[in-house]
């Protein structure tokens, strides 16, 4: 039987490697080890930023649908109870434009105010539901709105359905809906 050679030092059975050879392979174990890891972490947080941008824009693409389609229905009269172009209602508008990414809202504007996490005015971006109420001093929700566009930290458009000029664009930030703002939402999409 022919044997095998090889350049590494081999070692018969019963013997130990001498005490160089292995500080020396045990280095060059954890040299490996070391730099293994720094590359499987280096590829690790590209997935993740990588994951993060596909679930950003994927979220951005369904919210720019939305709110095509809340646009589209700009100049629709105020109906009670509406969800066509004949007539809208301002919880049927959001009810609408959502179902265009098939996320069916509650009907009504109080129960869509619990249809997600509350955020904090200075967090809101497009997509987000406000919550009025009928005046400075009510906590009950009685209108709904969804923000269109955020121009800056006091321009925050958002489109409803006001029951005097229909469906319209208007500035959160306007005095009139600064005193009658409840909250904002981030819906489940």
């Amino acid at each position: 039987m022919a044997s095998c050679r090889s350049s590494k030092p081999t070692f018969s059975f019963g013997q130990k490697p001498s005490g160089m050879a292995l500080d020396t392979s045990q280095r060059m174990l954890e040299k490996a080890f070391i730099k293994k890891s720094r590359k499987l972490d280096r590829v690790a947080r590209r997935m993740e930023r990588r994951n993060a941008r596909y679930a950003k824009t994927h979220v951005d693409r369904k919210i720019a649908k939305v709110i095509q389609v809340a646009r589209s229905y700009r100049g629709t009269p105020y109906r009670f109870g509406g969800t066509t172009r004949i007539g809208m209602d301002c919880s049927g508008l959001l009810c609408t434009s959502f179902k265009s990414i098939n996320v069916t809202l509650p009907r009504n504007s109080t129960d869509q105010s619990k249809y997600g996490r509350t955020v904090r005015t200075s967090d809101i971006r497009e997509g987000d539901l406000v919550f009025f109420g009928a005046n400075k001093f009510s906590n009950k929700i009685t209108h709904v709105g969804m923000v269109t566009d955020v121009k800056g930290k006091d321009q925050v458009m958002f489109i409803h359905a006001s029951t005097s000029l229909g469906v319209i664009e208007d500035n959160l930030y306007s005095r009139y809906y600064q005193k009658i703002f409840i909250k904002a939402v981030r819906p489940k999409i």
